[in-house]
Formats: C-alpha cells, structure tokens, sequence
C-alpha cells in the first residue's frame, strides 16, 4: 500500500484497500476519524478522506466500520455511479467469479405511511424477496467470498435517489445471502 500524508489536510492516497489492516484496531490507522464523541456499544463508523479510484472509479472516502473493541470489520467506499457491465469484467478479472448475484423479486410488503416536513418526504419502506440472477438480469447485490474477507457490491438503481454503488471489503452485512 502506498500512503501520502499532507500535513493537517487529512489526504490519504491509496493503491489498494488495506485488506491487511482487517482485525487490527483501529489506532492503526491513525488518520481515521469519526464525526461522534460518542462510542456505541456495537462498533463504530470511522473515516478516512481520499482522492483515489477503484478500478478506474473515483471515490473521495473509506468508512472503516470497527466492532465494540475497535478492531476493524470492514472497510466501504462508494463510487458515483451505478456500475456497469465494462466495470463488472474488471472486478471479475480482478477477483474471480462472484459466488452470488441478486436482484428484488416480488414486493412482500410495502408501507403506505408518509412522512413530510418543510425539509423532507420519506415514504413508507418496501420490502421484497431476493433472486438469484446473472448480471444482465440487473442485480442489486454481489458477494464474492474470498479467504479471510468478502467483498459486497450494492448497486443503486437508477430509478432511487441512491444512484451510487457500494464496495464493501471485510465482513459485511450480506453474509446469510447465497448460503
């Protein structure tokens, strides 16, 4: 990994995602830092500042999500973008096959509620059930599972206001998918 630290500006530049720093506490990495002062009982969310790019893709940010003893889980970056079929051969030919692909099947349940202030609207969740799928089938989720660490990329769908994917490197929160 090659790092370049610019004095007080908090710029870390990256080569590669630190899979080696998995498990470690998060004190090494010094330049990760955390808008609360706050320490929630199951882990934290850390941040680092980057100008870098996956795979040809920019992001500006690593969350370093750490348990409640401050060893670190995973690390997120999200590109600007929803992925495409050119970006899904290079992750393919970088990590081999992905061990599952999904998509949104049918909707289980939707909720109707509607929330709306002077500064926002939410409405109410859907939730579907999940399929397997290929990639021309326009998957939401991809899991790769390698030896030591997954890699989950959630894909926004251009129809959302999430227009963004997500790139998870370490333990994720998509494990009980595909086994």
């Amino acid at each position: 990994m090659k790092t370049l630290f610019i004095c007080n500006l908090l710029i870390f530049m990256m080569n590669d995602i630190p899979l080696d720093l998995l498990g470690q506490h998060i004190s090494d990495v010094p330049e990760a830092y955390t808008w609360s002062n706050e320490k929630p009982a199951d882990g934290e969310i850390y941040m680092i500042d980057v100008l870098d790019d996956f795979l040809g893709k920019p992001y500006q940010k690593v969350f370093i999500a750490t348990d409640s003893d401050g060893l670190i889980q995973n690390f997120t970056i999200y590109v600007d973008e929803i992925v495409n079929q050119s970006f899904f051969d290079l992750m393919v030919e970088e990590y081999g096959k992905p061990n599952s692909m999904f998509k949104e099947g049918d909707i289980i349940s939707q909720e109707k509620t509607t929330v709306k202030n002077d500064f926002l609207e939410l409405q109410g969740a859907t939730v579907s059930s999940i399929e397997e799928c290929t990639f021309e089938e326009s998957p939401r989720y991809i899991v790769w599972r390698k030896e030591g660490y997954d890699i989950e990329v959630i894909i926004g769908h251009h129809l959302d206001t999430f227009t963004k994917t997500k790139i998870l490197f370490g333990k994720g929160s998509l494990n009980a998918l595909g086994e």
